[in-house]
C-alpha cells in the first residue's frame, strides 16, 4: 500500500494546472491521511473542480479505499477540465494502479488500455501495463510491455525484474539472467532482483559468470 501511495504521488501531476491549494491538499494527505481526506472532501464539495476531485481520489487511495479512488480517477479523466491527453492518460494509469492494488484485474486492464490509447509513447504507462499483465500471468505481453518502456527511454529495475521474471516463466533463462544483471546494475540491493537472481541460478544459469562477463 505504501508503495502504491508513493508511486501515485510521484507519477501524478494535477489533471489541470496545479494550484497552491492543490499542492497544500497533497501535502496534508502525506502528513495526516484522515485530516487530508476530510479537507479534500470539503474542497470537492465547494466545487473545486478536477484538482479537488484528484486530491480526493488520492486521499481515498491513501486511506485504503482503492476501488473508490480508482473509480473517481476514471471519472476525472473524462472531465472537460482534466487537462490534455497526457494528463488524462496519467489519470487512467493511476486508476489502473489502484485497481491492481484492489485485485480488480479486469478494471485495471481496461484503465491501462484507455491510458495507452491516449498516450501510446509514454514509457511509464507501459510499465504499469507490464505489472498488470504479470498479475494475469500474461508473460509474453509482460516482455513486450517492458521492452516498449525501454524503447521509450525508461529502463528501471522494476521493469527489468518484471521482464526477467517473464522470461524465466517462458523458459528463456539466458534472457532472465541478462535482465537480472540489468536490474542489479540499476539497483544493486533491489530485493526483487536478488530474489530473481536466486531463481535464475536454481534454473541453471550462474549469474556471477554473467556479471563478470565483458561488455
Amino acid at each position: 500500500m505504501q508503495y502504491l501511495i508513493a508511486s501515485l504521488f510521484l507519477f501524478a501531476s494535477s489533471p489541470a494546472d496545479a494550484s497552491d491549494r492543490y499542492l497544500d491538499c497533497l501535502l496534508l494527505i502525506e502528513q495526516d491521511i484522515e485530516l487530508g481526506r476530510r479537507a479534500a472532501q470539503i474542497w470537492a464539495a465547494e466545487g473545486g473542480g478536477a484538482n479537488a476531485q484528484h486530491c480526493l481520489a488520492l486521499a481515498d487511495i491513501a486511506a485504503g479505499f482503492n476501488k473508490l479512488g480508482a473509480a473517481r480517477l476514471e471519472t476525472i479523466a473524462k472531465r472537460n477540465d482534466a487537462g490534455d491527453a497526457l494528463a488524462q492518460a496519467r489519470l487512467y494509469a493511476q486508476a489502473a494502479d489502484a485497481w491492481l492494488e484492489a485485485e480488480e484485474l479486469t478494471f485495471a486492464e481496461a484503465a491501462i488500455t484507455a491510458a495507452l490509447k491516449l498516450a501510446p509513447d509514454e514509457a511509464e504507462l507501459h510499465l504499469i501495463d507490464a505489472k498488470i499483465k504479470a498479475a494475469n500471468d500474461d508473460w509474453h505481453h509482460v516482455i513486450a510491455a517492458v521492452t516498449a518502456a525501454e524503447k521509450a527511454g525508461v529502463g528501471s529495475a522494476a521493469g527489468f525484474v518484471l521482464r526477467g521474471r517473464a522470461q524465466l516463466e517462458t523458459g528463456d533463462t539466458e534472457g532472465a539472467a541478462a535482465d537480472t544483471v540489468n536490474a542489479l546494475s540499476v539497483e544493486p540491493t533491489n530485493i526483487d532482483a536478488l530474489t530473481l537472481r536466486g531463481d535464475v541460478q536454481r534454473a541453471g544459469v550462474n549469474i556471477d559468470v554473467v556479471l563478470s562477463a565483458p561488455e
